[in-house]
């Protein structure tokens, strides 16, 4: 959804959203404003698919220095065991 709604305005270089950030009504606008052929699902799903690929290309090589860490829990605690694992290397 995050994709397939988004709508550059390539006159002002500003990027709205038709849900979260909706552009203005002024007609002006809303005829400039593209639609890019690869902000569709199909193309999200492979570029998702593309960067778990490549992430897990270069994993064996990090492993000895990378640490995996949930990142939707609470931002502070998060911040410190970040901090916590950078010092220990």
């Amino acid at each position: 959804e995050r994709i397939c709604l988004r709508r550059p305005d390539p006159v002002t270089g500003k990027i709205y959203h038709l849900k979260f950030n909706p552009p203005p009504s002024d007609p002006e606008v809303q005829k400039r404003l593209v639609h890019r052929s690869d902000d569709t699902e199909e193309a999200m799903k492979k570029r998702i698919e593309q960067y778990h690929k490549n992430v897990d290309a270069v994993k064996g090589y990090y492993k000895d220095i990378m640490q995996e860490f949930d990142g939707t829990g609470d931002k502070l605690a998060l911040a410190k065991n970040i901090a916590g694992f950078v010092e220990t290397k």
